[in-house]
C-alpha cells in the first residue's frame, strides 16, 4: 500500500481494532445483500483446491530474499525479471516487461529511472479482446529512518499480493484452464511512490480502448494476528461502478472460502485498483481486515505472515476469474 497513506493509516489505527471486531458485516451498499449460499460449483472447487499456502509462502520468501524491492534501488529491473521468470516457469509463454520512465524526488534528490511492470497473459479463446486483470505491486518501502535502498523485506506489503497473483497463474496453468476472455496477471512497479505503475498501465489501456472487464488488486493480504481462524475477515474495497462485482466477491467468499467480508472503503485511493477505477474500469481491492503492525517496517517479514489466510484470499480471486471466464 502506497506510502502516501502512511500518516492517514496511523491516524486510523485506533479505529482498526474496532473494525476487526465489529464491522465484518458492514456493507456500503445495503441494497445488494448477500443471498443464501448456492451450492459450490464442483469444477471451481476442483480448481481452487490446488491453491497451496506453501507455494504462496515460497514466492514471498523469494521476493524477501532479494534484499530490497524499493522502486529507486538499482535492482528494480532484477526484481521484475525474477517475477517474469516465475510466470514463465508455470508454462505461460506470453510474459513481458512493461517499461516506463519515472522522475521522482526522494529525500530531496531527483531520480530518473526506468520502471518495469510485469505482464503475463493467457489469451481468451472466445472473446480475446475482453480482458480480466489480477495483480498487485511488487515494490516496497520503509517509512522510518531505515534505508530502503539497502533492505526492505516487504513480505505482506506487498510480496503477498504478488504471490497471490503468481499462485493463481500457476494453478490455472496446472489445470489447463482455458479462459473465454483474456486474463492478464500484472505486478506493478512504483506503487509506493504514487501508484505510478498502475497509472501508466491503466492510462495506456484507456488510450487504446482496451476492454478491461475487471481488475482485481491484492495488497497486504497475508496478515492476520488473531488466533481464532473462524473470524478471518478480508476487506473488499469497491468503487462507484463495481458494487455488483464486490457483492459477487462476497458471495464467493461465503461459498468457497472460510473468510468473512467487510466493505470499508477508507483506503480506496491508496492502491493499484484506484487508477483503473478512475479510468472507469471495474476494480476491487482486497486487503486483510487486520491492521498490520509491521506496515512499512523492517519487521514486515515472511515469518510474520499468515499464508493460510492468504490462501483463502487467493481462492476468492481465482473464483471470480473462473466464474467470469468459463468457455463452457
Amino acid at each position: 500500500m502506497t506510502i502516501k497513506n502512511c500518516l492517514l493509516k496511523f491516524a486510523f489505527g485506533a479505529i482498526a481494532v474496532a473494525v476487526i471486531l465489529q464491522s465484518c458485516s458492514k456493507d456500503d451498499d445495503p441494497s445488494n445483500p448477500i443471498i443464501d449460499d448456492p451450492e459450490p460449483d464442483p469444477e471451481i472447487v476442483s480448481i481452487i483446491q490446488n491453491i497451496k499456502s506453501d507455494s504462496i509462502q515460497s514466492y514471498v520468501q523469494m521476493l524477501e530474499d532479494m534484499g530490497t524491492r524499493f522502486a529507486l534501488a538499482s535492482n528494480r529491473r532484477d526484481v521484475a525479471v525474477a517475477i517474469m521468470h516465475k510466470f514463465e516457469s508455470f508454462g505461460i509463454d506470453n510474459v513481458a516487461l512493461d517499461s516506463f520512465q519515472l522522475q521522482e524526488y526522494y529525500e530531496r534528490e531527483l531520480y530518473t529511472t526506468w520502471q518495469y511492470n510485469v505482464v503475463a497473459t493467457i489469451t481468451g479463446t472466445v472473446t480475446p479482446d475482453s480482458v480480466y486483470i489480477i495483480g498487485g505491486h511488487h515494490d516496497c518501502i520503509v517509512s522510518s529512518i531505515d534505508d530502503p535502498f539497502t533492505i526492505v523485506p516487504g513480505a505482506n506489503d506487498n510480496a503477498s499480493g504478488v504471490a497471490t497473483t503468481l499462485e493463481i497463474a500457476r494453478v490455472l496453468k496446472l489445470v489447463d484452464f482455458t479462459p473465454k476472455s483474456t486474463i492478464k496477471f500484472i505486478t506493478f512497479a512504483a506503487e509506493e511512490l504514487g501508484l505510478y505503475g498502475s497509472w501508466h498501465y491503466a492510462g495506456n489501456a484507456s488510450s487504446s480502448n482496451e476492454k478491461i472487464k475487471m481488475m482485481l488488486n491484492n495488497d497486504m493480504v497475508a496478515y492476520w494476528s488473531l488466533p481464532d481462524t473462524s473470524n478471518w475477515c478480508v476487506n473488499i474495497i469497491d468503487y462507484s461502478n463495481s458494487m455488483a462485482l464486490r457483492v459477487q466477491a462476497q458471495q464467493a467468499c461465503s461459498t468457497y472460502t472460510s473468510l468473512k467480508t467487510n466493505n470499508d472503503n477508507t483506503y480506496r485511493a491508496y492502491s493499484d485498483s484506484y487508477p483503473f477505477a478512475e479510468y472507469n474500469y471495474k476494480a476491487l481491492f482486497f486487503i486483510s481486515n487486520d491492521d498490520d503492525v509491521n506496515y512499512h517496517t523492517l519487521t514486515d517479514l515472511t515469518t510474520a505472515c499468515n499464508f493460510k489466510f492468504c490462501r483463502e484470499v487467493a481462492k476468492v480471486n481465482c473464483v471470480l476469474l473462473v466464474q467470469n471466464n468459463s468457455a463452457n
